[in-house]
């Protein structure tokens, strides 16, 4: 504690304060000294003693005083500053120890201090926590080791360093001792941790402004970004704002959701032809929904919505190329909406012409008209769009006059428009079409329906009217099932009618046509026989309706019967109309009415004023805004609706259609000597071309009106046969009814014995003689007979016996006393219906498989496992298909063989893909002979099976087994269906009567389901063929496509399969998983479904792109596939890839013809050698009918034609080269020894005696395999195809295309020799094994 110093009164001298400031080290003064020396406490403490003593006068009082007070502040100022000195020298030695400490440590303290910034916290915690102690406990073990000299010592068992370290970090744990604080490099390390914190918090604060910094900069680029998203959002929602107009907006400004969707859908097919780098970003937002069916439509609002929902996502340059797409669209549906204009002008022509009301028009008498008027007509500068008659696509590729110039084909100007450009030029706006044509002729229709109600006549007149009735009522079902669709379509236009009405109910007879400019008066034309169609029309000269009244009145009394028929049927229909009025359909028909004999004068006069060729008069127009009045809001598509006559009666399923709803239509047979409404439609569109002149459009129209005329013979025998024919048919049905009743258990035969005796009680026996001597002619008739009838022979049988008896009612007594003789029971009714469910299921499998046979695999042991749960007492079966093959590799163990290709998934290990031959175990080859079932029904006893799972013992091998033979239409067996019990626990599992005929049936199915199947594959590889000498021969093709038409899941129309495509470089491509096409996904590819429609070729545009669309026909004429060749932006091809395509299309053809027929139980063709193994004949089919009608060519040839080669002096170099790949083929030796280089040489070998080794020739023989095709392809390689046919040289053309067959073939041929060769290799190695297996088979039986 500070001492204190009390202060004596003394004379103040400077000595004695040098003295007090010099005395001791040490003064501190405290604070009550402090207190004390102040002026006040000094004259309080002084003045009493001071008194005491002496108290001298006033004056020295004073001075005294003064003294006192300046001694006081004189010592205060000397002890601060003694005191400051004292502190500051401390404080230097206190610096002066700290820096002599710091001396020998500073340098190893800092080298904790690095520039490593990765550390930098790593080394603060070590320098903070761990080396304070640990340093000091190192430093003092080093010592204790020093001291004690333990370092050059052998090892002291009772010294341990990791002990003593260990004791001193705990005796000295920086908790509780600090111990540490006292070493001078401890405190070094302080200094540097507090450098080190220092370093990571700037560190750390540098970090932290580096991110703030990268933040910001990021939102504010993000911001950026989304003011950018926001703008092009803005610009597409503008550009869908401006392309919704584009759509033919109806005037409540909606549009159909389904074209839209259509859009959507076809912009992902587009987007495949990107550019790799686009394609991966071209996909929507999200995934498509199905498309819309019900008829909803979207706003302008709406549709914007919709759309930015799918490409709000896509890049700009998608999304621009988007926008043409929709541009692309939009615009096929503005011209589909002028195509369904122009069908209801074809339409009722259609009916003006059909003067016998059967639906169907003479097609060779139309194609003269057409040819008629093309020569008429084809040097008028209007009809250039007109495409020839005489050549296809009008006609048919095997129709197609060949005497027809290229250069007449050439006329279009040079300058040729795409395809593209000429969508979006003028779109010519032909008249509103009246509609009362239809009427006239659907009065027909129901007049013939009506009929259809007499079940007998007894006069010629009253069966020519039942006649007529039963054909319409079958055209209408069958081969017209797009007459009505097609006239209603008249929804795509984009006008709009405006319906009038009169004291809210509907003037059905009024239409309101285009007031002339000059506000004339329009005129009134009545009817004389229905008094109900007004039409205004100031163009119409008065005299020429007064001459087409009196016209229309004579006629009218030559069918007055038919009109009053007529008028009393349309009150009938008026009152059921009202009632429909009053329901109010889900999609109400908006109706405009027109007489039918009007619409007579209409196109009539319209016609004739096209005809004068004035610039005065012009076609009758419908106004172009004209308001359509909707009952309701659901359903409407921005198209007009055709408001019918009064009396007309349609179909609402068949003719209510909107683009969407066309799935109703049917395939119509190609008939080549027939049309119906929808054939006459499609072929006079193709007549007319792409882009049909009004003008000539109308006067086509009154030049057929006018042309088309039938003799009464003429439509008498069109009854008459229409009659027989509908007759016919009815009957079949009735007859294939009675086949199913009777085989109940779908066996798909009946047994004849059954079925004669049967007949034999009919009449109580009187008529047995006569159905003996049916069936014996049935037998001489029935190439395939046997004890078994088929559907097709009990069909036979029953007519023969019909005619073998007299009498009218022979037919309906026959057919109702064996349809009273076969009644079964319920029960056995209702297992009926269910096992021909299944059988038709497997038949279905094939048809919608798309030409795979997993489908129908999968069907048929799903129907085996059903039946066998359902009416087999639950047993436990397995089931396996077996091939006959012909045995190439091994013939000395029989000539055929048994390869298993599915069975159930127990015996799939041991029996897929074995081989079962002639001179194993098993009844297989028995049954396959003989063609006829085998049932085991004990199969551990009969001794005589094959077991292909050689680990099943004896004991587990009981149960029942059965084979049934598969067979073709000629009863030929191709493979066996096994089916056994041997799984099943039960000890009786045997199979009864009605099960081996259901498996009977099910075998049958699936005879029909293979081969249905088989011929699809088979013409895929066919087509193959083709479209790979069309890519060689036609390089402007752009890409070539085959679908294959099939019924869709509901039943109610048919899908088409994406099943081959062309790539750009290499040889077609099968898909993998064959897309369908539906109709109403594919509205903008409509081409497609037209052409499998009507049967005929289709020329149209899609997505800017010019397509062709070839049928592929079945026996029956319709069409089971298409081919779709696109040939890009032009409007057609060169005129020599044109003829080249149409060879290879008839040739096509004639293929699938051949195909079909060999399917339906035609003998087979085989004229080359390389045709005697099935596979290869498939393959070489397409060259061999190439090579077949060069042969035909060449033989034709005459002594003149080989003249005209040989007149060549110097002959070109093309036709030198043609000659010398000719001939090299049949004098290898002598072309290699350059004896063809002259050609005075060659010509000795230009005669007939070339002709007949050409026709002869074979290039898949054996010899001929070892021909070297390079070789002679080095002849042709200078020969471009499209120069040949400029030379002019028939003989040259022919022999260019026959050297190419023969090497094609040649190439055929030595391909499927290599890879036969490479089976018999495999082939072999199984084999061994399956040797092994049964020699372990035979040691497991003998034990």
């Amino acid at each position: 504690m500070a001492e204190v110093y009390h202060y004596q009164p003394s004379p103040p001298s400077s000595a004695g304060a040098m003295q007090i400031a010099m005395s001791g080290e040490r003064t501190p003064t405290s604070v009550s000294s402090r207190r004390s020396t102040t002026p006040g406490s000094f004259y309080k403490a002084d003045t009493p003693e001071f008194e005491q003593r002496g108290g001298g006068s006033g004056s020295s009082t004073g001075v005294k005083r003064w003294k006192r007070l300046h001694e006081q502040q004189t010592m205060e100022q000397l002890s601060s500053l003694r005191h400051e000195k004292k502190e500051s020298i401390l404080i230097a030695k206190q610096k002066a120890r700290e820096t002599a400490r710091k001396i020998s440590v500073e340098l190893l303290a800092k080298e904790w201090l690095s520039e490593n910034q990765a550390t930098v916290e790593i080394r603060a915690y070590l320098v903070d926590k761990l080396l304070p102690t640990l340093i000091l406990g190192v430093e003092k073990l080093l010592t204790v080791v020093d001291f004690q000299e333990l370092a050059d010592k052998d090892r002291n068992a009772n010294f341990n360093p990791l002990n003593f370290l260990a004791q001193y970090l705990l005796r000295n744990n920086p908790k509780y001792s600090n111990f540490a604080e006292a070493s001078p490099y401890v405190r070094g390390i302080r200094q540097v941790s507090e450098d080190l914190r220092m370093q990571l918090f700037n560190m750390e604060d540098n970090r932290l402004a580096k991110i703030k910094a990268d933040v910001k900069r990021r939102r504010t680029e993000r911001e950026y970004k989304q003011h950018l998203t926001q703008l092009e959002k803005i610009r597409r929602s503008n550009c869908l704002l401006t392309q919704f107009t584009e759509w033919n907006v109806a005037v409540d400004g909606r549009v159909e959701l389904s074209l839209f969707q259509n859009a959507l859908r076809s912009f992902n097919e587009v987007a495949e032809h990107f550019p790799e780098e686009l394609k991966r970003v071209s996909r929507l937002g999200h995934s498509l929904e199905p498309t819309d069916e019900t008829g909803i439509t979207l706003t302008l609002n709406e549709f914007v919505k919709y759309m930015n929902t799918y490409i709000e996502n896509l890049p700009r340059e998608v999304f621009e190329q988007f926008m043409v797409h929709m541009s692309k669209c939009a615009a096929a549906y503005r011209a589909s909406a002028e195509r369904e204009q122009r069908r209801i002008y074809l339409s009722n022509l259609f009916m003006r012409c059909d003067h016998s009301g059967i639906a169907l028009l003479d097609r060779h008498r139309i194609l003269n008209l057409f040819e008629q008027y093309w020569d008429q007509m084809k040097n008028d500068q209007n009809c250039k769009g007109l495409r020839n008659p005489r050549q296809w696509p009008v006609v048919e590729v095997d129709e197609a006059d060949d005497s027809v110039g290229d250069d007449e084909e050439e006329d279009e100007p040079s300058t040729q428009q795409t395809t593209e450009e000429v969508a979006q030029e003028s779109q010519q706006v032909l008249p509103q079409p009246p509609p009362a044509s239809i009427e006239s002729t659907q009065k027909t229709l129901d007049e013939n329906k009506d009929l259809k109600e007499e079940v007998k006549t007894e006069t010629k007149e009253e069966e020519i009217k039942e006649e007529q009735k039963v054909e319409v009522e079958g055209n209408k079902t069958e081969e017209n099932p797009t007459q009505e669709p097609e006239v209603v379509e008249t929804g795509e236009t984009p006008q709009e009618i405006k319906q009038e009405g009169k004291d809210g109910e509907t003037q059905n007879g009024q239409v309101k046509e285009a007031e002339s400019k000059d506000g004339e008066s329009n005129e009134e034309v009545k009817d004389g026989e229905a008094k109900d169609g007004e039409v205004k029309d100031g163009e119409v000269k008065e005299a020429e309706v007064k001459e087409v009244k009196e016209a229309e009145l004579k006629e009218a009394e030559v069918k007055d019967a038919e009109l009053k028929d007529a008028e009393v049927k349309e009150a009938e229909v008026k009152e059921a109309e009202v009632k429909e009025a009053e329901v109010k359909e889900a999609t109400p028909e908006k109706k405009e009415t027109a007489d039918s004999e009007k619409e007579k004068n209409e196109t009539k006069k319209a016609t004739d004023t096209a005809g004068s060729g004035t610039d005065t008069v012009k076609p009758v127009k419908p106004k172009s805004a004209l308001k359509v009045e909707r009952e309701e809001p659901v359903g409407q598509t921005g198209r007009i609706s055709v408001t019918f006559a009064e009396g007309t009666t349609f179909n609402r399923e068949k003719t209510g259609l909107t683009l969407t709803s066309r799935s109703q239509s049917q395939m119509s047979a190609f008939d080549e000597n027939s049309l119906n409404v929808s054939q006459f439609v499609q072929l006079t569109e193709t007549f007319l071309g792409d882009e049909p002149v009004k003008d000539v459009f109308t006067r086509l129209l009154k030049f057929i009106k006018d042309g088309y005329e039938e003799t009464e013979d003429e439509k008498m025998d069109r009854l008459t046969k229409a009659r027989r024919e509908a007759v016919s048919a009815k009957r079949k049905s009735m007859i294939d009814v009675l086949f199913e009743k009777w085989d109940n258990d779908g066996s798909g035969y009946l047994d004849l014995e059954e079925v004669e005796s049967v007949m034999a009680k009919y009449k109580d026996g009187q008529e047995v003689e006569a159905i003996y001597y049916a069936k014996e002619e049935m037998k001489k008739k029935s190439r395939f007979q046997d004890q078994r009838l088929s559907k097709r022979e009990f069909r036979m049988l029953i007519q023969l016996v019909v005619q073998e008896i007299p009498g009218s009612e022979t037919f309906d007594s026959l057919l109702e006393f064996l349809t009273n003789s076969v009644e079964r029971s319920y029960s056995d009714r209702i297992r009926g219906e269910a096992r021909k469910k299944w059988l038709q299921q497997i038949v279905t499998a094939a048809e919608t498989g798309g030409a795979s046979m997993e489908p129908v695999y999968r069907a048929v042991f799903q129907a085996l496992y059903k039946d066998a749960e359902a009416h087999g007492g639950g047993k436990k079966i397995s089931a396996n298909i077996s091939m006959s093959e012909r045995n190439v590799k091994f013939p000395q163990r029989g000539e055929t063989c048994l390869r298993y290709v599915a069975a159930t998934p127990e015996d799939a290990d041991y029996v897929l893909d074995k081989i079962l031959y002639n001179d194993m175990k098993g009844v297989s080859f028995a049954a396959l002979e003989s063609g006829k079932p085998i049932h085991v029904p004990r199969v551990g006893n009969h001794g005589n099976i094959h077991f292909w799972n050689t680990r099943r013992r004896p004991e587990e091998r009981e149960g029942s087994f059965i084979v049934i033979p598969l067979k073709d239409k000629r009863k030929r067996a191709f493979g066996l269906l096994g089916i056994d019990t041997i799984a099943d626990p039960h000890t009786k599992a045997i199979f009864i009567t009605h099960e081996i005929q259901f498996f009977q049936g099910i075998a049958k199915a699936f005879s029909i389901a293979y081969h249905h199947v088989d011929m699809r594959r088979k013409l895929l590889r066919i087509t193959e063929s083709a479209v790979s000498w069309i890519q060689r021969r036609s390089p402007h093709v752009r890409e070539v496509v085959e679908y294959m038409a099939e019924p869709d899941s509901k039943g109610m129309d048919y899908v088409l399969r994406k099943m081959l495509t062309t790539v750009p470089k290499g040889p077609p491509e099968y898909c993998a998983k064959p897309p369908r096409l539906e109709r109403k996904d594919n509205l903008f590819r409509d081409y497609l479904f037209k052409c499998v429609d009507n049967s005929e070729t289709v020329t149209a545009d899609a997505y800017g792109e010019r397509h062709l669309a070839f049928p592929l026909r079945d026996d029956d004429g319709k069409a089971i596939a298409l081919v779709d060749i696109s040939i890009g932006d032009m409007k057609k091809l060169p005129p020599h890839e044109n003829k080249e395509i149409q060879r290879m299309l008839r040739i096509l053809q004639m293929a699938h013809k051949e195909i079909t027929k060999e399917f339906n139980g035609a003998e087979k063709m085989r004229i080359l050698e390389g045709e005697q193994d099935d596979e290869a004949r498939t393959d070489i089919m397409f060259d061999r009918l190439m090579l077949m009608e060069l042969r035909d060519n060449v033989s034709k040839l005459d002594q003149q034609a080989y003249a005209e080669l040989r007149s060549y002096k110097d002959p070109p170099q093309i036709i030198c080269d043609i000659l010398k790949a000719t001939l090299a083929i049949f004098f290898l030796d002598k072309a290699e020894e350059g004896e063809f280089d002259d050609w005075i040489r060659i010509k000795t070998y230009i005669n007939i005696d070339l002709s007949q080794k050409i026709t002869a020739y074979d290039p898949t023989a054996q010899k001929d395999l070892n021909l070297p095709a390079d070789k002679i392809e080095l002849y042709m390689k200078d020969v471009p195809h499209g120069e040949v046919a400029k030379h002019g040289s028939l003989p040259g053309q022919y022999m260019y295309n026959w050297v190419f067959v023969c090497l094609s073939l040649i190439e055929h041929m030595k391909k499927m020799r290599q890879n036969e060769d490479e089976g018999v290799s495999s082939d072999a190695v199984s084999d061994k094994e399956e040797d092994v297996n049964m020699d372990d088979q035979q040691k497991t039986e003998a034990e």
